[in-house]
C-alpha cells in the first residue's frame, strides 16, 4: 500500500481506497446499486449456501451476473484510470534520470503493483487514451474487445491490426473468446513480426567490447604520469561508458521484448 503522502505531492496521489471491511454509512455511493446492496448483503453468506444447487442453477447463475456486473464496473474503472497513470508515470521518467529513483517514487506514492501500472500505460497508448481526438474512439475499441481481451492486443499498437486480429479471432461469432484473441495475436506476430524475442541479440558483443575498454583502461592507469597519458586514459574511460551504456540500452530492449511476449503469451 501507498505510504502517506507529503501535500506537495498530492496532484500525484489517487484518491485514498476504502477498506473492504467499513461500515455501511461510511461506504461511497460510486458503486452501482445492485453491486452496492449486494456488497452489502452479508446475510445472504450462510454456511448451508455456501455451495449453489447444480441441479438447480438460478442461484448460480444469479451469482455468475452480479460477478460480471462488477467486473463491468472495474473494467469502465480501469480505463477510466489508465490515462492519469500513463501521465503520471510519464511526468515521474522526465523528472527523474534513473530507474530506480522513478521506481522508488511510484512504490512510494501510487497504491498499484508494478505489472498493473504497466498495463494500464500500454493500454493508455495503444487506443490514445491521452489524446483528446481519438480518447472517446479508444474507450469504444476497448469496450468492444472486453478488459482482459483489449489488454492482449494493447501490445498490436496499429488500431487496424487490431481490428483484424478481432475479426480473424471473432470468426462467424459476434464476438471473440479470449483463447481465440490470444492465438491471433501469436499468428499476427508470426507473420509481422511484432515485439518478436530476438534470438541473436548483441549483449555477448558489448560485453566484449566493454571488457576490452575496461582492461586497456586499467592497463592506462599505471602510468597516469603525463598530461597525455591522463588524456588518453580519460578517452578511453569514454569508451568504457559508451560500451556499458549499449549494454544497458541492450537490456532495456530485451526485458521489454519479453514482456511484451509474456504478456502476449499468458493464457
Amino acid at each position: 500500500m501507498a505510504r502517506r503522502i507529503l501535500s506537495a505531492d498530492a496532484a500525484l496521489v489517487p484518491q485514498p481506497q476504502n477498506s473492504l471491511d467499513v461500515s455501511v454509512r461510511t461506504e461511497t455511493d460510486t458503486l452501482p446499486l445492485s453491486i452496492r446492496s449486494r456488497w452489502i448483503d452479508r446475510g445472504s453468506y450462510r454456511a448451508a449456501a455456501t455451495i449453489f444447487d447444480w441441479e438447480d442453477r438460478t442461484q448460480l447463475m444469479q451469482e455468475i451476473a452480479f460477478v460480471n456486473r462488477a467486473q463491468d464496473f472495474l473494467d469502465e474503472a480501469a480505463i477510466k484510470i489508465a490515462p492519469s497513470v500513463l501521465r503520471i508515470v510519464l511526468t515521474v521518467k522526465q523528472n527523474l534520470a534513473d530507474a530506480p529513483s522513478q521506481r522508488e517514487f511510484l512504490r512510494e506514492h501510487l497504491a498499484l503493483d508494478f505489472r498493473r501500472i504497466s498495463e494500464l500505460c500500454i493500454t493508455a497508448e495503444s487506443y490514445r487514451l491521452t489524446d483528446s481526438d481519438h480518447a472517446a474512439g479508444g474507450e469504444k475499441e476497448i469496450s468492444r474487445y472486453g478488459w482482459s481481451k483489449a489488454l492482449k492486443l494493447a501490445h498490436v499498437r496499429d488500431a487496424n491490426d487490431r481490428r483484424d486480429i478481432w475479426r480473424r479471432a471473432c470468426g462467424t461469432r459476434k464476438t471473440a473468446s479470449y483463447r481465440a484473441v490470444l492465438e491471433e495475436i501469436r499468428r499476427f506476430r508470426g507473420r509481422k513480426l511484432i515485439s518478436p524475442a530476438p534470438q541473436d541479440w548483441p549483449m555477448g558483443d558489448r560485453l566484449s567490447a566493454a571488457r576490452s575498454a575496461f582492461a586497456n583502461l586499467d592497463g592506462m592507469s599505471k602510468k597516469l604520469h603525463t598530461r597525455h597519458a591522463c588524456q588518453d586514459a580519460l578517452r578511453e574511460l569514454g569508451r568504457v561508458q559508451k560500451e556499458l551504456l549499449a549494454c544497458k540500452r541492450a537490456l532495456n530492449e530485451r526485458i521489454e521484448s519479453l514482456t511484451h511476449d509474456e504478456m502476449a503469451a499468458e493464457a
